[in-house]
């Protein structure tokens, strides 16, 4: 029987290299966590936050899965304990509090569904009601109502009838025993619902205080607008409208709270084009929460919208997206220094999915096994799948909360399928419930590799994924053929050298550098393995000479360069620089020729910039 719980401990112990130490504690949900021990000497402690949420320590579930149930040595442990510090001490992203802020405008059909509502949520709320419909003398009317939102308020502009005038009334009291319907009441609200326009009470008013037509226009400034009907149109994607469907979000809006800025979007490796409004737009048709936005800049993720699904990174092929959770550098430098035996199977899940696993099995070991907390598991993508199986891992086991979440994703299957057809070995990623883990590591997994993958570089998410890809297929060589509808962020750019320029258009919106130049032949270069698919190439070429091929072919051809089209040069007359194409020329001089401008008889145009200023001058002083 166990009498306490091992906390392993990374401290400082004056060699210049944290070592590990182990530590027994008493742990329990309800009481504080104490070492026992000067926590200025610990770098990292392993544990889990939702028991240890009263201590400043950096936690590592990973290093307390490992500790627990794992066979490391202790020197083994103190290098993972080292790459769980070296971790988080390269984990940043910003963070801003958003203030309260409960103002809220709630449209409504009647009196009666406002004031529930206002009964309900008064007490937390500050509302203003408005009505979509009919009269009521405690809720105003809006009529005509149209909705905007502009950064962080919500503008509404409406129609209110005014048959009152407050200012010119005298409250004589005329109007009211003279109307037949009783539409005027004490308070001067007059109810246009029931009134049948016989201006009995008109003609009464010795102020001309009552007009039935009177209208005037209104607006409102809120941050925040909720619909308790359908009867009015609200703008689509906008962050401070909400309907009754979705109350949480509207009070998860208007509350103070932290606001973690850990999902962006680098525009120097995206492959959309906010100029344009054309190319890889995955991340905006991945996104369920609307958190992804076009701009005119690139893609922009709006911070308070975004759950940290994960999804838009995972989709994302070129490694723009990106989670600074964990990030795909992050990742890969990583595993440098972590002890991975060959063959062994490598348990990928969050935090909570962990503690749980850790709780039910603590009198268990697991042999070739390593645990690995990931903020965002749904983050990962091809890339480090394919990297962990060409690093040694037989086997990689993504953990979930029930069976739905078992469906593969896209990724995993993506890897699935390269590893399958390579190595004959089904389905090394696999999706587990934490209920069915346990029976499956005491099974047997091994790589089918002969050699191991040791390079830690990384120069990007293609790249890396370009060069485990390489590694692998070192080791069975031949030609791989993959379906294109799995593998569409795969393929290869055709072009019709007969239309091809060399404007070179397209080499300007491959940021992914699978369009190149060789400037000094003329030619127009193609990598197959750098290009996404994106299609942005072709669909910014003038002359419609490239077109799309999706999926994969993965031979020794994929990684190499290719001649898509090379033009004929044009000399200088004068000095024998190459300033241009043929093809350029003549389109140049089909142009002028079109406008009656080509008058000359000395052919300015087959010189240099450089040549062609000079004879210019020349002719001007003869």
């Amino acid at each position: 029987m166990q009498n306490g719980f091992t906390s392993y401990l990374l401290s400082y112990d004056g060699s210049g290299t944290p070592a590990l130490v182990e530590h027994t504690l008493a742990l329990h949900p309800d009481k504080p966590f104490n070492l026992d021990t000067a926590d200025d000497q610990i770098f990292l402690a392993s544990g889990f936050s939702s028991l240890y949420d009263d201590t400043n320590l950096l936690l590592s579930p990973t290093l307390q899965l490992n500790g627990d149930l794992g066979d490391f040595s202790p020197d083994q442990l103190a290098m993972i304990g080292r790459a769980e510090l070296d971790r988080h001490r390269g984990t940043q992203y910003r963070s801003m509090t958003r203030e309260a802020n409960p103002g809220v405008v709630v449209v409504g059909r009647s009196a009666e569904e406002l004031d529930r509502f206002i009964d309900t949520y008064g007490g937390v709320l500050e509302i203003t009601g408005l009505l979509s419909r009919g009269m009521h003398p405690d809720f105003t009317t809006a009529a005509e109502l149209d909705i905007r939102e502009k950064k962080d308020h919500v503008y509404l502009d409406f129609l209110v009838r005014t048959p009152v005038n407050l200012s010119l009334c005298t409250y004589c009291g005329n109007c009211g025993p003279v109307c037949p319907e009783h539409c005027i009441d004490e308070q001067l609200f007059l109810d246009l619902g029931r009134c049948t326009f016989c201006k009995a009470c008109v003609t009464a008013c010795p102020a001309d205080a009552i007009d039935l037509h009177g209208a005037q226009r209104r607006s409102i400034k809120t941050p925040a607008l909720l619909s308790l009907t359908e009867d009015i149109e609200l703008p689509e994607d906008s962050e401070g409208i909400f309907n009754k469907n979705n109350l949480p979000g509207l009070f998860a809006s208007i509350f103070t709270g932290r606001i973690d800025e850990t999902v962006l979007s680098n525009s120097r490796l995206c492959q959309y084009s906010g100029q344009y409004d054309l190319g890889c737009d995955l991340c905006l048709r991945t996104c369920r929460h609307n958190a992804i936005q076009r701009h005119s800049s690139g893609i922009r993720v709006d911070q308070q919208r975004c759950l940290e699904c994960g999804a838009c990174v995972a989709i994302c092929p070129t490694g723009a997206m990106q989670s600074l959770r964990f990030t795909d550098r992050n990742f890969i430098a990583y595993w440098r220094n972590i002890p991975m035996e060959p063959g062994c199977s490598i348990v990928i899940g969050s935090e909570q999915l962990l503690h749980r696993f850790w709780w039910h099995n603590r009198n268990q070991t697991f042999p070739r096994t390593f645990f690995l907390e990931h903020p965002v598991p749904t983050a990962l993508t091809t890339m480090p799948f394919l990297f962990l199986l060409a690093s040694g891992a037989g086997r990689i086991l993504l953990l979930t909360k029930d069976a739905e979440e078992q469906v593969p994703t896209r990724q995993m299957e993506q890897a699935n399928a390269l590893y399958t057809e390579l190595f004959a070995r089904p389905e090394p990623v696999q999706r587990v419930k934490t209920s069915t883990l346990a029976p499956l590591l005491q099974q047997d997994s091994r790589s089918p590799l002969t050699l191991f993958q040791k390079d830690f570089s990384f120069a990007g998410r293609r790249e890396k994924l370009i060069s485990t890809l390489e590694f692998l297929l070192a080791q069975v060589p031949g030609s791989h053929r993959f379906s294109p509808e799995l593998f569409s962020d795969f393929g290869r750019v055709n072009c019709d050298q007969n239309r091809c320029t060399q404007c070179l258009a397209c080499v300007a919106v491959c940021d992914m550098e699978a369009l190149t130049a060789d400037s000094d032949n003329f030619a127009l270069i193609h990598t197959p393995a750098r290009c996404v698919q994106c299609g942005l190439c072709a669909a910014i070429c003038p002359e419609h000479a490239l077109t799309m091929e999706p999926g994969l072919v993965l031979n020794a051809d994929f990684f190499g360069q290719e001649v898509l089209a090379r033009a004929e040069p044009v000399k200088c007359l004068e000095c024998g620089k190459i300033f241009g194409t043929r093809e350029s020329l003549a389109r140049v001089m089909a142009v002028l020729t079109d406008k009656n401008l080509m008058d000359r008889e000395d052919m300015l145009l087959n010189y240099c910039e450089t040549c062609r200023v000079i004879h210019l001058f020349e002719e001007q002083d003869s």
